[in-house]
């Protein structure tokens, strides 16, 4: 089973995002806390990664920019989103090593079409 880590403070956006990519086939770790994901990125080793824009005391940006800078870490597909997103925080994002960022709200089949095409991109990129 192909594990996602989703790293949001938004309850109902985890709810929402964990039902669709359980429905999908997907296992699903979330966590609420910004601090301390890179540990937990390294000891989950997910699949993929999604990553809310707005996490209380802590920078996504920051999660971003550490996962791409450090070697330990291979180059997870990252998405970034959130509930209240703007083209500047998805410009940012793209800038910080963001594969996808969502500026609309999600629509569950269209999210999870793109979550795989982002894997089967990163998975032939690896083979290569």
């Amino acid at each position: 089973m192909i594990k996602v880590l989703l790293i949001s403070a938004n309850y109902s956006l985890t709810r929402s995002l964990t039902s669709c990519l359980r429905q999908a086939g997907y296992q699903v770790v979330a966590t609420s806390r910004g601090a301390g994901s890179l540990q937990l990125i390294q000891h989950e080793k997910p699949a993929l990664i999604i990553l809310d824009v707005e996490l209380p005391n802590y920078s996504s940006l920051a999660i971003i920019r550490s996962l791409r800078a450090d070697q330990r870490f291979p180059r997870y597909p990252l998405i970034l989103m959130g509930v209240n997103m703007r083209e500047e925080d998805a410009l940012l994002g793209w800038e910080a090593g963001a594969d996808l960022c969502l500026l609309e709200s999600f629509n569950p089949q269209v999210f999870v079409a793109r979550l795989r095409s982002l894997l089967r991109r990163s998975q032939s990129q690896s083979v290569c």
